[in-house]
Parts: structure tokens; C-alpha cells; sequence
């Protein structure tokens, strides 16, 4: 039991310090956030709701692999697994919040072409997601 709580609690604090740093970095290339945050900085709350994707991706693997100790002897496939979900989850993210009009892209945002979302929160989730157990799987000594 221990051993899930510390491995939970050590993904959600890698993951909110990695995220905050990233949703600081390109909040800028936003706008439209403001009338939604209800007074909260919009960088905290992003950074809370990546926390929350990246331990809902977290526990959809370890669902998948039959225990949260897989983090232990993370495979180059389940990496790729994480990369897949991370863009998945970064397309609904984008597509929801573009939809409900919660905010848009100001010129600076990088396009991806086909798609018509943003590239800087698609390449954030992607490769924070992974990241984020990989750092953890280093600090439980793996």
C-alpha cells in the first residue's frame, strides 16, 4: 500500500513541476482563458488538469499491465503506449477547449496543418507523460 501511495504521489509531484514549468513557458501563445479561471492563475489550473490526465494515463497502464510495479521495468513499448496517450489526451484537451471557445491560439502558436491544434500542448503532453515516469522510475530505484 505504501508503495502505491509513494509511487502516486511521486508521479503527481514530477508531473505538476514538469507541467508547471511547461504551461508557464507557453501560456503566452493563448488567449481567451480569462473569463474561465475564476480568478485562479489559468497556469495553476492547467497544471492541475495535466496532473490529472497524466495519473488517469498512469492508472489506464497500470490497469493494463496488472499492477502499478511495471513503472519499475518501464519497456520501450510501454513509453510508446505513454507518447500515444499523451497525444490522444493533449487532442481532446485542444479540441474541447477550441469547441467550448474556453480559449484560442494568438498567431504565435505553431499549427500542426492537418490537425488544427496547437503544437506546443500536443508535444507537452506527449513527451511530459513519459517523462514523468521515467523520472519517477529513477527515484524508486529502479
Amino acid at each position: 500500500m505504501m508503495s502505491l501511495f509513494r509511487t502516486l504521489t511521486l508521479v503527481a509531484l514530477v508531473s505538476f513541476l514538469l507541467h508547471l514549468g511547461w504551461e508557464s513557458l507557453h501560456v503566452q501563445l493563448y488567449t481567451g482563458y480569462e473569463n474561465w479561471t475564476g480568478g485562479a492563475p489559468v497556469v495553476f489550473l492547467a497544471t492541475i488538469g495535466d496532473v490529472l490526465y497524466t495519473l488517469g494515463a498512469f492508472a489506464l497502464v497500470s490497469g493494463f499491465k496488472g499492477s502499478i510495479e511495471w513503472i519499475k521495468e518501464a519497456t520501450k513499448r510501454d513509453y510508446l503506449m505513454l507518447v500515444t496517450l499523451g497525444f490522444l489526451i493533449a487532442l481532446f484537451v485542444e479540441y474541447k477547449g477550441l469547441a467550448l471557445h474556453r480559449w484560442q491560439y494568438l498567431p504565435d502558436m505553431p499549427l500542426i496543418p492537418l490537425l488544427q491544434v496547437g503544437l506546443s500542448p500536443i508535444i507537452q503532453m506527449a513527451l511530459l507523460l513519459p517523462l514523468t515516469v521515467f523520472m519517477v522510475s529513477r527515484m524508486r530505484g529502479r
